[in-house]
């Protein structure tokens, strides 16, 4: 396990799914963990699973509203300032590109790419005063090809992928790294919510591993991106995907009959 003893890592949409996670980790390794997200009653239940792994707080934000990041991000200063963040809030929207709602559009792009930017504005800033930090973006598969549907949320998650090379080529200098983990779906609420079983056959017909990802998989990717040990890999997008993104047609071979 790496040890994050004296660190402080901010987690957006850290009271449920990879965000929850990614906490759980950064805490039973030692950090001081502030977890974000806009739902209170979410955030009670997160700090009640949390709370016996290590030191965890919580915080009511949303991160679309400019003005209270500002302020969240004040008291993170006070407490010593970010030393890793991890910007796992994200919502999802289903429908065909025609069809797809315009308020839903400016919805999820307000959401998933500009309120990643305000958290690594924010934090970015408190990194470079301290000349050293780690900034690990929540992509997906989805911002690098087109999938069906999937609408506004993959173009945001190939705007993710960009904003994470910006800020590695941006902020290098500075001691911060930037990287970006993109998973297949995640057995979370979130996907849940969007994937039923004629959705979850045709993806994990598609996978190699015939499986969603589980959240501690994604967290234990994104704490090596936070550790030492990744000092020197910055700009990077990381497939968590049980093989997906580099397979193409998949012809399953039938299991060999025992007589």
């Amino acid at each position: 396990m790496h040890d994050f003893t004296g660190k402080i890592a901010v987690i957006t949409g850290g009271a449920g799914g990879i965000g929850e996670a990614t906490a759980a980790g950064f805490a039973k390794a030692g950090a001081r963990v502030f977890i974000l997200d806009w739902s209170q009653e979410a955030l009670n239940a997160a700090l009640t699973r949390l709370r016996p792994l290590g030191h965890v707080t919580a915080m009511q934000v949303d991160v679309t509203d400019r003005a209270s990041l500002d302020a969240a991000f004040a008291r993170i200063a006070e407490a010593g300032g970010t030393d890793i963040l991890v910007t796992s809030a994200a919502i999802v929207k289903t429908g065909r590109i025609l069809d797809f709602d315009p308020d839903d559009w400016t919805r999820i792009l307000d959401v998933n790419l500009t309120g990643t930017f305000h958290c690594c504005q924010i934090a970015g800033r408190q990194m470079r005063a301290k000349g050293k930090g780690r900034i690990i973006t929540v992509s997906s598969v989805n911002g690098q090809i087109a999938n069906t549907g999937r609408g506004a949320y993959s173009c945001t998650k190939g705007g993710v992928d960009m904003l994470t090379r910006l800020l590695a080529n941006e902020l290098g200098e500075f001691g911060i790294t930037a990287n970006a983990v993109a998973p297949v779906p995640v057995d979370t609420p979130m996907v849940l919510q969007v994937h039923g079983p004629k959705d979850r056959a045709i993806w994990e017909d598609q996978i190699p591993a015939k499986r969603y990802a589980k959240p501690q998989e994604v967290a234990s990717a994104i704490q090596f991106l936070a550790s030492d040990e990744a000092a020197y890999i910055n700009g990077h997008i990381l497939n968590v995907d049980g093989g997906f993104m580099a397979s193409g047609v998949i012809l399953r071979e039938t299991a060999p009959s025992r007589s």
